[in-house]
Order: C-alpha cells, then structure tokens, then sequence
C-alpha cells in the first residue's frame, strides 16, 4: 500500500464507487482537483445516511473528516485522518548558492532527508513553524516551503 505519497483521486471516479467506503456516522472527504468549491453529499445507504466532502484542498478535509479517499495507484482507499496527519513532510527549499552541507543540516534536523538544496523533514503531528524558526535561529535561507505525504513503510 502506498510507495510513496497517497494522490488525489481522478475527476472520473464515480460516486457509486465512494459512497460503499463511507461508514455511517463517520465523512468521508474526497480530495479530488476536480472541485472548484467544497461540496457536501448526502446520501442514504445501508445503515444509514453516508456524508461525504469532497475539496481540492487535504488540509481542508483533515480538519472536518474522520477519514478521506486517496488513490493508491489505481485504487481508492480511505485512510483515516490521523494517519495522514502521520505522513505529513514539510519540504523547505534552501536558497543557494550558500547551502550548508548535508552534515550541518542533518545535525539541526537528525530525521531530515536532504537532497538538491531541499530539506525534507518529517513533521507529522507536530508544527512547520517549529522547524522554520530553527531555519531563522541558525540563519538557513528558504526560499519556499510546502507540505506533503508520504507514507511509510508498511
């Protein structure tokens, strides 16, 4: 399950194949590109009624739903949240031309992956904030940031 990052789901998955993988009581969010604005459904299905979200936006959905559908290569797989939240890596992109070596930084950040002037360091639950104020503390130039996921070996 999962080689690397869980993706968004194709815009042509249909909605017969999502609503038997939300439980009832529990939404379901489905990150999708295809959704220009978040949108609530509801539907009434065996046991009850199925909530599902579908956004653009993960961060958006892993703070309203208890699991959300990703793709897993050609599969759709609903991961609870809080295992996403587990995968999540800030990537910080260092300015160059004056990038410390892999050792100075591996030294700040003993759980980082550096390559090419990218820092990718775990963070899970924790906060991007923390680790960009060490960057500002030892004076590492960024020159952008971004969340991903990336699941770990199972």
């Amino acid at each position: 399950m999962f080689p690397g990052s869980p993706a968004r789901l194709r815009p042509t998955v249909p909605l017969h194949v999502l609503l038997p993988l939300a439980r009832p009581g529990v939404v379901l969010g489905i990150w999708s590109r295809a959704c220009g604005r978040p949108a609530a459904i509801r539907c009434r299905g065996p046991g009850g009624l199925r909530h599902l979200l579908a956004a653009e936006d993960l961060g958006y959905l892993l703070r309203r739903c208890g699991e959300v559908a990703v793709r897993d290569g050609e599969r759709v797989t609903p991961v609870p949240a809080g295992v996403l939240l587990g995968w999540r890596v800030l990537e910080i992109v260092l300015a160059a031309p004056y990038l410390p070596s892999p050792d100075q930084l591996r030294a700040l950040f003993p759980r980082a992956r550096v390559r090419e002037g990218v820092l990718a360091l775990p963070i899970g639950l924790g906060s991007a904030e923390e680790a960009l104020a060490v960057c500002a503390v030892e004076r590492l130039p960024v020159a952008a940031t971004r969340i991903t996921y990336l699941a770990g070996k199972r």
